[in-house]
């Protein structure tokens, strides 16, 4: 009995059984009372003929007297009718064991007593017990029937409310409740459904997050590897290579650092320490952190000269938001390509003589996964988060990322608001952004 449904069922059959019950016997009883009352009418009525026939005693100490089967008939003196009967025109008695109900009626010196055995009274009741009987087991069997379909009919959206939570907690995405019947099951399945979907929208976060943060501990980790090879093999002189292990190693604990404080906080929210920038600087710095991958992919990265272009920005978060564009430029150049960066106050561009993007998947380049859905098949394609990463850092830094592409190349810009250095140090500004 552990089922709501089947208890639903047996509450509400055990409700309207007590209610049936209840309604048969007060129905029983109101029924005999009307029909005792209908007969004692009847003697009433019947008395008061014969009183009105002038009917006398016959001689001798019994007086009349007449009967049937069911009725007795008797004129009798009033003082010996008053020994016979209790006072009042009617009543119940009982002679020699037997119910009776009575009826008397003056008839000058005498009186008409009128019986009628109880017994026929309750005779002439038993159809109409036999009717409601029937009466009330239809109305037992109306309301089992009824009882089921309202059980099934409550207990129909839990069930489904609890399937779907099963399939929710085995991790499968449930199908969306229909939102019908009672309020209150209308409100549990707008809840339900509520919930779902936003426990659907956190495990995605969850899994891009996990995964744009295994994108971006592998950059410095790639940087790192390359260099220390390069610095095996000779290629770079040690003050180079160790200046560059040492940045990405820098790098690389403030990430681990960013994830012990999620991991304490339990926000996906990352800090960005505005401050003012040389984009030129961050062009060179980002070219020289790409040079071995280059070198190895046979692509040349040139850095256009140019004069300081200021702007304001997290250094750290914007050289993660351009090595992303350049490691992306690199997967989609050609061998004997170039990677070309350039930078002007308030924006830096990276560009590639990779094979472009076509202009209908221009606004959806930045969505995540969109470009690796679409091109993981037929060029080199990373996990998919980068450009995603790119833009909502340089939304978190106050500016913006758009794209321009041709079948000759593709060119990423970084837009990003330009401050002198003095207001900048009047006033300490600390972004939040959420990573989805």
């Amino acid at each position: 009995m552990s089922s709501l449904q089947a208890r639903l069922r047996l509450a509400i059959g055990a409700a309207v059984l007590t209610a049936v019950s209840i309604s048969l016997l007060v129905g029983a009883f109101f029924v005999r009372r009307s029909l005792e009352q209908t007969a004692f009418d009847g003697l009433e009525r019947q008395a008061r003929l014969l009183a009105q026939g002038d009917l006398h005693p016959s001689p001798g100490q019994l007086g009349r007297f007449l009967a049937t089967q069911d009725e007795r008939l008797t004129v009798l003196p009033a003082k010996q009718a008053r020994l016979l009967v209790p006072a009042g025109p009617s009543g119940r008695i009982t002679i020699n064991g037997r119910d009776y109900l009575y009826a008397t009626q003056p008839s000058g010196r005498d009186a008409v007593v009128l019986l009628r055995t109880a017994s026929s009274v309750r005779a002439e009741s038993r159809p109409f017990f036999v009717a409601l009987l029937i009466a009330g087991a239809l109305g037992c069997a109306l309301a089992v029937a009824v009882a089921a379909a309202l059980a099934r009919g409550i207990a129909r959206p839990i069930a489904q409310v609890a399937r779907a939570s099963r399939r929710l907690a085995d991790g499968r995405e449930p199908d969306t409740l229909a939102v019908a019947g009672a309020r209150e099951v209308r409100e549990l399945a707008e809840s339900f459904n509520t919930m779902a979907e936003q426990l659907t929208r956190a495990r995605a976060a969850e899994r891009s997050f996990l995964l744009s943060v295994g994108h971006e501990l592998k950059t410095p980790l790639t940087a790192i590897r390359g260099y220390s090879e390069a610095l095996e093999e000779g290629v770079l002189k040690p003050d180079v290579a160790v200046k560059v292990v040492r940045t990405e190693a820098a790098r690389l604990e403030r990430l681990i650092a960013d994830l012990i404080n999620l991991a304490r906080l339990d926000q996906r929210r990352f800090d960005i320490q505005r401050d003012s920038v040389d984009l030129a600087e961050i062009a060179r710095e980002s070219a020289q952190r790409h040079a071995v991958r280059a070198r190895d992919l046979g692509v040349r990265i040139h850095v256009e000269d140019g004069r300081r272009a200021n702007a304001s920005a997290d250094p750290d978060r914007l050289l993660q938001a351009v090595s992303n564009l350049v490691e992306n430029a690199l997967r989609c150049t050609p061998c004997g390509g170039i990677v070309t960066l350039s930078a002007a106050p308030g924006e830096l561009t990276v560009a590639d003589t990779g094979p472009g993007i076509t202009a209908d998947e221009l606004p959806r380049a930045f969505d995540r996964f969109f470009l690796y859905r679409r091109y993981s098949g037929s060029r080199p394609v990373g996990t998919g988060l980068g450009l995603a990463i790119v833009r909502e850092l340089a939304q978190a830094m106050g500016g913006d990322v758009r794209v321009t592409s041709s079948p000759t190349g593709t060119a990423f810009t970084i837009s990003l608001p330009t401050d002198d250095l003095h207001a900048l140090t009047q006033r300490s500004s600390v972004a939040h952004t959420r990573l989805e």
